[in-house]
């Protein structure tokens, strides 16, 4: 699944005392277009529509062919006893122990916030990251004077959910209105491009001042029927 993020701001280097406000700055301005990618893209309707997993014991998806989308019926396994499809539990007619469901995508809690990620463990993902980095600079000079490594670090936070406390600058989140991101984790993140370039017709913004474009290629780690959605 593959997908294409953009910003036009002020993105200043992970040494900056500002940084925290900078990536918390951004996080909002993503928000918006997360929140349409899962309203918009076919693959995010299709997680929505699955989202619910038992924590043990296992599961079956039962899928229509996508030119015969229903009604969905399911699968006939169980025997026939006496006219009557019977279900064997170990104890015949003895009913399942209730089993915990897992929101694979739920929100998560942070110091007092939320926030639901797209790549995520529960989900099994990684992703690759190629941007490119259009800033305020002399050409070639992609590390004199330019700090290219510490600002695509603040980026790549500003994709993550806050680690620490001092990074969540609001707690007006809540479980069901969470703030949308990319990142459970910068651990998820298994490969990264830059392609720097110089940001010509500015002469009114800030030094610090960038477009980027984030090219997002999520990735299954490991091939599930509860993200089989993510590898189209």
């Amino acid at each position: 699944m593959k997908f294409t993020l953009t910003y036009d701001g002020p993105l200043q280097s992970s040494g900056n005392k500002h940084k925290n406000e900078n990536k918390w700055e951004i996080r909002n301005r993503l928000h918006p277009q997360f929140a349409d990618l899962w309203n918009s893209h076919p693959a995010l309707r299709a997680v929505e529509d699955n989202r619910h997993f038992p924590k043990v014991g296992g599961a079956t998806l039962t899928q229509a062919h996508h030119l015969h989308p229903g009604p969905v019926h399911p699968p006939i396994t169980a025997p026939i006893i006496g006219g009557v499809r019977v279900i064997d539990y170990g104890t015949m007619g003895e009913e399942p122990p209730p089993r915990e469901i897992l929101d694979l995508c739920e929100a998560i809690e942070k110091h007092g916030a939320w926030f639901r990620p797209l790549v995520r463990e529960s989900y099994a993902l990684h992703c690759g990251l190629k941007i490119r980095f259009l800033r305020k600079e002399a050409p070639g000079k992609v590390y004199q004077g330019g700090d290219l490594d510490g600002r695509i670090k603040t980026m790549i936070d500003a994709l993550t959910m806050p680690r620490h406390v001092e990074q969540v600058l609001e707690r007006k989140t809540s479980i069901t209105s969470p703030i949308y991101c990319l990142l459970e984790d910068d651990s998820l993140v298994s490969g990264l491009e830059i392609e720097s370039e110089r940001l010509l017709g500015d002469q009114n913004n800030p030094a610090d001042w960038v477009k980027l474009m984030i090219e997002v290629d999520v990735r299954v780690r490991q091939s599930t029927i509860y993200n089989q959605s993510f590898l189209g």
